[in-house]
């Protein structure tokens, strides 16, 4: 057991993010724009250029992947998107203002919504989309996706999808003409995000090619998303197709013949390999082995670093990963929401940024809304009228002390006369995630409150969270600008990621409410009430919108960051290429 120490002035750490990526920061200088001075200004179309007729480019990874298959969830982490995005059939992004944008490759026109009672949406493929192998993409591959993110084991025996995307499709079928599509949903579905569900995924004629009767037989729908787990892709939808891999540390890619897209490639070669960490990624840049990346976690030694060095361009911003602090509601003492709500008011977000964050990214701010970035149109504050993450000693005891709560000796006592005391997790293996953990600890000691400093191998965060193994704990999302799906995943009583196990009836039924609303007014309306139950319940405590870097060699054009994609700069990759004379 670790008890908390008051932390030194200098570097704290952040928690390790949801996806399988642990952030850690440092103590050092601004950021830099160096290359990329124009993203500030058009973050759609910095770094742009004329691009020369061939060559090669290796990307770093700063992290691996267990798998090729991003339907998993055991697979859904940041570096499998990553390696992926080159051939994965997503039929469109969001852009760095948050637009939708179609991936023509793939489909001829944006989805419609042809019905709203029931809901459906009519999807029009580009007649010539296919899968890189001689085969089109069609109607069994719409269903095949179906199946594989439904959630419902009579559909697939086995299959762990990260979010059951597609639980409330009624069916999928062909539409006036071929190259139409048409998906029907329940009477429990009528979202205004239906535009951006993942309606694609694997291809259904490689099932088919293995003997499995994936359209009838769950067990064999099952077996079919282990193979693409475990397979080496021999197919694409993307722009380009893989030639040599080997899972966990690199992928091979040539330019797809097939691809079906209005972007010329023009690149030869594209090599994404894994590397343990960004310090490895930088040198090898410097020896001229990597031209780029786009990692998850950047610390201000890393900045130091980068801007030490002439031959590399790199800006640091707003990255699609935010932390917080999460509470089990489980917990004998956390089960209070007076007990929580005072907690939140001891801890001090504000001093945790100015001494974690704010060493990457100087104007890193406090996020003060779950749902939505400080700048999104959506935005509300929340937070700040409640005293949660303002670090007010006063306000905390105050809250305590109506719901009787009393100190003896300086510990909190409950009404019933126990001592308050339970853990605080966070990722180990940094000194910096330490020294944040010090300071919520040191925080919480200021209202009587023992807290147990209780670190896990970063490799081990998605059992931690699985098993709820925690009192408090720190940790990430990473998302899209999306509302919809990400307030089901993150607090529906029902929804495996609901870690902390809240369990608040008035909170499902907005979320259920808000999967109903086709209007995106009305829904962002109720998406905000939605925010501020939430903090209402004092279960989650946001802290900020993490800094990312973009690192690229100066010969490299088209290449620039994504804050709204979970591909981060891999979201354009036909467009790159080495700059022409």
């Amino acid at each position: 057991m670790q008890r908390a120490r008051r932390p030194r002035t200098g570097a704290i750490g952040l928690g390790a993010a949801l996806v399988m990526t642990a952030t850690a920061c440092g103590t050092g200088a601004d950021p830099g724009d160096r290359g990329f001075q124009d993203c500030a200004a058009d973050p759609v179309a910095c770094n742009s250029g004329q691009r020369a007729d061939g060559g090669e480019i290796t990307w770093g990874i700063d992290g691996s992947w267990t798998g090729w298959n991003p339907n998993q969830s055991a697979e859904y982490t940041v570096y499998t998107l990553q390696v992926t995005a080159p051939y994965w059939p997503a039929i469109g992004q969001f852009d760095q203002h948050a637009d939708f944008v179609v991936n023509d490759a793939i489909l001829a026109a944006e989805p419609e919504l042809v019905n709203e009672h029931p809901m459906q949406v009519e999807y029009t493929l580009n007649p010539d989309a296919n899968w890189g192998d001689g085969n089109p993409i069609g109607l069994d591959d719409f269903v095949y996706n179906w199946y594989a993110r439904s959630g419902d084991p009579d559909r697939c025996d086995g299959c762990t999808p990260a979010a059951a995307t597609a639980a409330e499709v009624a069916s999928i079928e062909q539409g006036a003409t071929a190259d139409k599509i048409v998906i029907t949903y329940t009477d429990a579905y009528a979202s205004s995000e239906w535009k951006y569900e993942p309606v694609l995924s694997n291809p259904a004629h490689i099932a088919d090619e293995q003997g499995l009767d994936w359209r009838d037989d769950p067990a064999d729908m099952g077996a079919a998303e282990a193979h693409f787990s475990a397979t080496v892709p021999t197919w694409s939808a993307g722009p380009f197709i893989i030639e040599d891999a080997k899972v966990g540390e690199y992928a091979v890619f040539a330019p797809n013949e097939d691809w079906a897209g209005s972007t010329e490639v023009t690149l030869d070669k594209l090599t994404l390999r894994s590397f343990d960490s960004l310090e490895s990624i930088i040198t090898e840049i410097r020896q001229g082995n990597v031209d780029g990346a786009s990692p998850g976690n950047v610390s201000a030694e890393n900045v130091v670093q980068l801007a030490g060095e002439e031959g590399i361009h790199f800006n640091v911003d707003r990255g699609p990963l935010w932390h917080h602090i999460d509470i089990n509601v489980n917990n004998e003492f956390l089960a209070d929401p007076a007990l929580r709500t005072a907690v939140f008011q001891a801890i001090d977000v504000e001093e945790i940024i100015a001494r974690t964050y704010a060493n990457v990214q100087s104007d890193a701010a406090r996020k003060l809304n779950h749902l939505y970035r400080n700048d999104a149109p959506g935005f509300q504050d929340h937070l700040t009228s409640t005293g949660q993450g303002a670090g007010d000693m006063e306000l905390a005891r105050d809250t305590l002390d109506a719901a009787g709560y009393t100190w003896e000796e300086g510990l909190l006592h409950t009404p019933g006369g126990e001592q308050v005391a339970f853990n605080y997790r966070y990722a180990d293996g940094s000194d910096d995630r330490q020294t944040m953990a010090d300071l919520v600890a040191f925080n919480l000691a200021d209202i009587g409150i023992e807290v147990e400093l209780k670190p896990f191998p970063a490799a081990e965060l998605g059992p931690t969270l699985d098993e709820s193994d925690f009192d408090m704990v720190a940790f990430g999302w990473t998302s899209q600008p999306v509302i919809v799906n990400s307030a089901r995943q993150f607090w529906d009583s029902e929804a495996p990621t609901n870690y902390g196990r809240l369990d608040d009836p008035e909170l499902d039924a907005l979320i259920d409410s808000l999967a109903l609303e086709p209007d995106p007014d009305k829904a962002a309306a109720i998406g905000d009430q939605i925010a501020e139950r939430v903090v209402q319940n004092a279960y989650q405590l946001p802290l900020v919108n993490t800094p990312v870097a973009v690192i690229a060699t100066p010969e490299l054009v088209n290449v620039r960051d994504n804050w709204a994609s979970q591909q981060r700069a891999l979201y354009n990759v036909a467009e790159w290429g080495l700059r022409a004379e």
